[in-house]
């Protein structure tokens, strides 16, 4: 398949519905267990800063600290749980996420809905969990300077009162933070779904990713923009779409890489050809073919 025709977000799409309609279990448990694990279930959390709130920094600080005092024996006990919750959901969602990755081969390759699938990623899950680990440090590392810039600003001029300034500066800052991400994220893109569906180290899968992300980073990027169109699609049905449009989302990243690497068998899978490779010609069936005719007994000998 070529790769403009692969990473075509529309194209993708649906073929993830068409897979919904074949195999719902596969997709929607699969699917949803993952965006729960992920962070799905956690509502996230809104830091929202006005601009004269700067100025105030420094008469708040001791306010800060006099909180941070108070609820001090509280975090103590708090924090440990949950760095070990996050742990643990961080370790589940690797490993769904190899189980995942391979449901949704698997059902597009036979049209089989097969959610057992989902949980077979064990082999795999020190991979996946260091991949994503290193996913992250690279983040981290490239987003440092950009966080030091930010506090050092922070540090000359709220101070002075200059609010307006410093809000005009980290919003320049948070532009350019942002478009690191972006490209980070566009060149990591394929990581996860290397280390699921291919025999690699993950060093190897981040290398491999980066590789087929070149070239092509401006129809990745489409890609992610539709994905993240859809889930505003999924937020304004009163959240309740989100239940849809997160599995769908979910196989669209694993299918947009087996349509690059894999494309060419799709004609010979379910997904290209609509038949199913684990069925078997029935007697009785019109498809089978007919009956051949008894054969007649042997003539008796001669005298």
């Amino acid at each position: 398949m070529p790769p403009d025709k692969a990473l075509d977000p529309t194209r993708s799409f649906e073929v993830a519905w068409k897979l919904l309609r074949q195999a719902p279990v596969t997709v929607l448990l699969g699917g949803l267990i993952l965006f729960f694990l992920e962070g799905g279930g956690s509502g996230g959390v809104n830091l929202v800063s006005r601009g004269h709130d700067f100025s105030e920094m420094g008469r708040s600080g001791t306010d800060l600290r006099r909180v941070f005092e108070e609820l001090r024996p509280f975090l103590l006990i708090l924090i440990p749980i949950v760095a070990c919750i996050a742990i643990a959901f961080f370790a589940l969602s690797s490993w769904i996420e190899v189980g995942f990755a391979r449901a949704v081969e698997f059902s597009l390759r036979t049209g089989k809905d097969e959610i057992g699938k989902v949980f077979s990623g064990g082999d795999r899950l020190g991979a996946m969990l260091l991949a994503r680990f290193l996913c992250g440090l690279i983040h981290i590392a490239c987003l440092v300077p950009v966080m030091a810039l930010v506090l050092a600003l922070m540090f000359v001029l709220a101070p002075r009162g200059a609010g307006v300034l410093l809000g005009l500066s980290s919003l320049l800052i948070a532009l350019v933070a942002l478009a690191v991400t972006l490209y980070l994220a566009i060149g990591l893109f394929f990581v996860n779904p290397i280390v699921a569906l291919e025999s690699c180290s993950p060093t190897e899968a981040i290398s491999r990713s980066w590789k087929m992300a070149g070239g092509r980073r401006l129809r990745i990027l489409w890609f992610l923009v539709f994905q993240f169109f859809l889930g505003i699609a999924g937020l304004c049905l009163c959240c309740i779409g989100l239940l849809l449009t997160t599995p769908l989302s979910n196989v669209m990243r694993f299918e947009v890489y087996l349509a690059l690497t894999r494309g060419g068998e799709y004609p010979q899978w379910w997904i290209g050809s609509g038949k199913f490779p684990f069925d078997e010609p029935q007697s009785g069936d019109f498809r089978s073919p007919p009956v051949p005719p008894p054969v007649p007994p042997p003539l008796p000998p001669q005298v």
